[in-house]
């Protein structure tokens, strides 16, 4: 089995890469492409997607087809959890991380992205609070272990479960519950629901807003 693809050029992958950043900004425009590229670096690659049928312009506006959003989309799942091995496994040790994840986008078989996954979790952003684009291994994980979490919302008070991750898109608020200790692995119980939802965890006791409780994912404790 091939583990990585080797390509010379890898010019289409980073205009797609930028296209689906600018995407996510709300900003898939001409002008906007030209602010970011304004040496035109990319115009020969833009060339060839358009007449490949990966991305179409019409007037200013410009889009990904089918065919671009699927190639941008594993280009961008490729990136980001590259960005979270380097930073989950090497962490300060990691030097030039976003160079390194760059090359790793593009030489990472679909096979072994996979793998990274699941070794990692299946996360759902990158250290900067991206999203990652599922994959079907995350798809498949999802539905296996449905059944076996549920919000912290819905822990009896008493109750003792294992944190099994936290789902959530604000950088922000990622970092804080880290630094109070919520972190996957860790033992917390519920002391009161109202007016405030009250855990405990480390041996401190934490006060949550509902809104961010919901997004704190507990193993289901079992039935005695």
């Amino acid at each position: 089995m091939e583990l990585v693809k080797h390509h010379k050029d890898h010019t289409k992958d980073e205009l797609l890469e930028m296209l689906w950043h600018l995407g996510e900004k709300g900003r898939l425009t001409v002008i906007s492409l030209k602010e970011t590229d304004p040496e035109n670096i990319f115009g020969a690659a833009l060339a060839e997607l358009t007449a490949a049928g990966t991305v179409q312009i019409e007037g200013e506006r410009i889009s990904l087809t089918q065919k671009g959003q699927a190639t941008a989309r594993d280009i961008i799942r490729r990136h980001r959890l590259a960005e979270r091995l380097i930073n989950d496994v090497l962490g300060e040790k990691a030097k030039n991380p976003d160079l390194a994840a760059c090359e790793f986008e593009h030489i990472l078989a679909p096979e072994l992205v996979d793998s990274i996954c699941i070794l990692l979790g299946h996360p759902r952003t990158c250290p900067h609070g991206k999203e990652i684009p599922e994959g079907a291994c995350c798809r498949a994980a999802k539905d296996e272990i449905k059944s076996l979490v549920m919000p912290l919302t819905e822990l009896k008070i008493g109750v003792v479960a294992r944190v099994a991750g936290i789902n959530t898109k604000d950088e922000p608020r990622m970092h804080k519950l880290l630094a109070m200790g919520i972190t996957p692995g860790t033992t917390v119980k519920v002391h009161q629901k109202y007016p405030a939802l009250v855990v405990e965890a480390d041996q401190s006791q934490i006060a949550l807003e509902n809104a961010i409780a919901e997004e704190i994912v507990v193993w289901r404790p079992s039935e005695k």
